[in-house]
């Protein structure tokens, strides 16, 4: 690459090769085409037998070209006057690039004409000898099945064999938009611009220069999405723009006849041979990279030299520079589908040239073998790829669209708080249970707990602006460790009802901090996935948190030792929360903080309810399946279990929604809840009750995004905070009254009772928002619809 810089060449590198480099380095040109660009840039810097090796190819090249001239003529004795077209690339690019032809290897003949004559073109030349390879017509492509002549040619390891036949592709499109997803407007105008001029003595129409260069950056942009980008074309492209660099006409052409899509597709390419060669840039095409988003101009920061290293690291670090290209989410996903997950089997790769009268059986079966071994390559490329785009993947939405290292540790701290937590919460009521208590305590406690985060919701926002959010985190990690520890330890009814309350009141700091710092750690743009990567992340931390809590007690010998690592756990995570870097936010002066009016007051209506329909059963999960007599192992793989549904039941609801609408959508998703529900309430044995609960949190957890979101577009955008401080309060409230009731009623009445009770509160509160909310919703988007 040194030797070849069209600006900066450096030699030294070459000079410090060894033979077995030198050897390594010409397979690396011949697959690549650079052989004979080195030798013209560098043959005096080569040993003695490298310069005799590439003089040898540099002959045979000029016999080829001597082939291939014939193949021009032969083209335009056939077409001319019966067909119109354009030669494309080839030996017309010396033009362009102000080079020689016989320093340039060509293997096929690339001609466009329009589509509705490509076939009649087609047609006259399989008159003289061309064959359709129509091995490769399923193939999405711009050109027709490639055209040969099969004169019984093999494949004899030697790029530069004079015998090797020149195959010829008819285009009918100078872009794929709908294979691509990319739009390059004006592309239709190149054939109105075609102009006249010799090839191998022969007059051939061929591409205006200005629209050959656009030709040529397209070319290699779609082999660079393809992940199939020649080293050569890079090279070429950048012999172009470095010979046309001082001709202002030229761009000012360029600027005038393409459009903006246009151009922007070139500056991918542009830039590519920039980074690679060094050619300069004008002004004109300066100001189509620059104009570049700025997610590609990280791409280049990141992955410029990946498709150069995939031949020997592969890798699909491409597909994320797609991505940045595209601007729907369907595109994208297209894409992704088609280059990670390929649906078709790759075209032949043997006995091309032969004809059915050369193909003996041993023959027949050796193209068979060939091929299998290249399908079975390309699968394994595709599958060890994965790792590696996954990896890279996560790399490059990190560098552009992720949160960023605030983010991150906050994310460490809170995973390993609700971890803690998510332990301490399936083993505490097992723990209780042992220690002789029942139901009735543990409704009171669980009560106590939510009465705590009740009170603190409101002093926990001034707390937040007192200390500044990450002294006020620390602050509600270390009481929640102490606490945690002394609710183990203490087994007296009154302290214990006590440190639940204590509990609770911490606990709502941590509620009401979560939002604050994630929207102080990453811009507003990035806020909508952060969230999302948050809470999925959580729920991924229950899976977790269930699984190992189930077991613990197993590994440490009892629940109290575990209950103790889980307070340990909560204590560790002042470290990472330690290292965060926050400031307070600037409250606004003057503003109205909570939100009014009707909308507010129909919303919390059936919002109380369903929290106290789900704050009946949610405290006494573990509880209702030991009465149930399933061991504390099952609870915990139950829970995790029950937590995996809800990652993708939550990341369906935007589905559910889309068709049935915000209010409705939430509506279908509170009745399944309600049926969960009454499932439970029948008690069943076994897999049955673990279903009815699977199915309960999944369709309860699913709601939660599009009661927020039902919320948060009713509200001013400066009063959303207090309309979820709001949401908290009448949650908390609500579930506070719920675990009293149903913990003093659970003795007396059992399970089934208070659970069928709750089931039907939880389907009043989808009756109830339907008609209070989705009513007046669906008459107000009515008239919304009639107005626009």
């Amino acid at each position: 690459m040194d030797a070849l810089h069209l600006r900066e060449q450096r030699i030294e590198p070459l000079l410090q090769l060894s033979e077995s480099d030198w050897r390594a380095v010409l397979d690396f040109c011949d697959r690549s085409r650079l052989t004979l660009p080195l030798r013209s840039r560098a043959r005096e810097h080569m040993p003695e037998w490298v310069r005799e090796r590439t003089d040898r190819d540099a002959e045979k090249n000029r016999e080829r070209l001597r082939g291939i001239a014939e193949v021009y003529r032969t083209v335009a004795q056939r077409l001319a006057g019966r067909v119109e077209f354009i030669v494309l690339k080839g030996i017309t690019q010396a033009a362009l690039t102000g080079g020689h032809p016989e320093d340039r290897v060509q293997y096929d003949l690339d001609l466009y004409t329009p589509r509705e004559s490509v076939l009649a073109a087609r047609d006259l030349l399989l008159r003289c000898g061309y064959e359709s390879f129509n091995a490769m017509e399923d193939f999405p492509t711009d050109h027709l099945p490639v055209l040969v002549r099969r004169t019984g040619w093999e494949w004899r390891s030697d790029f530069f064999d004079p015998e090797i036949p020149t195959s010829i592709e008819l285009h009918f499109r100078f872009w794929n938009a709908e294979f691509e997803r990319l739009r390059a407007d004006g592309v239709e105008e190149f054939w109105d611009r075609r102009l006249v001029r010799e090839i191998a003595g022969v007059e051939m129409p061929m591409l205006h220069p200005v629209d050959a260069l656009a030709y040529t950056a397209l070319h290699l942009l779609k082999h660079l999405l393809e992940g199939s980008v020649s080293a050569f074309h890079v090279y070429e492209l950048g012999q172009i723009l470095e010979a046309k660099a001082d001709d202002e006409a030229f761009w000012r052409m360029w600027q005038r006849w393409h459009s903006l899509e246009l151009q922007r597709l070139q500056a991918v390419s542009f830039e590519l041979a920039r980074s690679w060669f060094g050619c300069r840039v004008t002004p004109a095409a300066e100001t189509a990279i620059e104009l570049l988003p700025s997610v590609v101009h990280s791409w280049f920061d990141t992955f410029v030299a990946s498709p150069f290293t995939r031949q020997f690291r592969p890798n699909k670090d491409e597909l994320w520079l797609h991505m940045s290209l595209l601007d729907l989410a369907a595109d994208r996903w297209s894409v992704a589908r088609r280059r990670l997950f390929p649906a078709r089997l790759p075209g032949p790769v043997d006995a091309v040239y032969l004809d059915e009268r050369q193909m003996s059986l041993r023959r027949r079966w050796l193209k068979r073998l060939r091929y299998g071994r290249h399908v079975l390559e390309r699968v394994w490329h595709h599958a060890a790829t994965l790792p590696r785009t996954a990896s890279s993947g996560t790399r490059w939405w990190s560098r552009t669209s992720g949160p960023g290292g605030q983010f991150w540790k906050f994310l460490g701290a809170a995973s390993l708080f609700n971890f803690a937590l998510f332990i301490f919460v399936l083993l505490y009521n097992l723990h209780l249970l042992d220690l002789g208590y029942r139901e009735d305590l543990l409704g009171v406690i669980s009560g106590s707990s939510t009465a705590g985060s009740v009170v603190g919701t409101i002093p926990a926002a001034f707390l937040a602006r007192r200390l500044g959010l990450r002294n006020s985190l620390v602050g509600c990690f270390a009481l929640t460790a102490c606490i945690t520890a002394l609710r183990v330890v203490v087994v007296a009814r009154s302290p214990l009802i006590a440190l639940a309350f204590l509990s609770g009141l911490v606990f709502a700091v941590w509620a009401v901090l979560m939002a604050p710092i994630i929207a102080q750690a990453v811009p507003e743009k990035r806020r909508p996935a952060t969230f999302s990567i948050f809470f999925a992340t959580m729920i991924g931390i229950g899976i977790a948190g269930g699984s190992i809590g189930g077991r613990l007690p197993l590994w440490v010998h009892g629940k109290k030792p575990a209950l103790l690592l889980a307070a340990a756990l909560v204590a560790f995570a002042v470290w990472p929360a330690a290292r965060l870097r926050l400031g307070t936010p600037v409250a606004a002066v003057g503003t109205r903080v909570y939100p009014r009016g009707g909308f507010l007051l129909r919303f919390l209506a059936p919002f109380a309810l369903w929290h106290l329909a789900t704050g009946s059963f949610n405290p006494f999960f573990n509880a209702y399946f030991a009465h149930l007599r399933f061991p504390v192992e099952r609870i915990g793989l139950i829970f995790s279990g029950a937590q995996l549904t809800q990652v993708i039941t939550v990341l369906l609801a935007p589905l559910l929604i889309a068709r049935t609408g915000l209010v409705g959508g939430i509506v279908w998703m509170m009745m399944a809840t309600a049926l969960g529900m009454a499932g439970l309430a029948v008690q069943p044995p076994g897999a049955a009750a673990a279903f009815a609960y699977t199915t309960y949190v999944a369709f309860q957890w699913m709601s939660e995004p599009g009661m927020n979101t039902l919320l948060m577009n009713h509200v001013d955008e400066r009063e959303r905070g207090g309309a979820s401080a709001l949401m908290y309060l009448v949650a908390f409230s609500a579930q506070a009254v719920a675990a009293f009731g149903a913990g003093a009623l659970l003795p007396h009445v059992g399970y089934g009772v208070v659970i069928g009770g709750a089931a039907l509160v939880a389907a009043s509160a989808a009756g109830l928002l339907r008609v209070l909310v989705g009513a007046p919703f669906a008459a107000v988007s009515m008239v919304r619809r009639i107005c626009s």
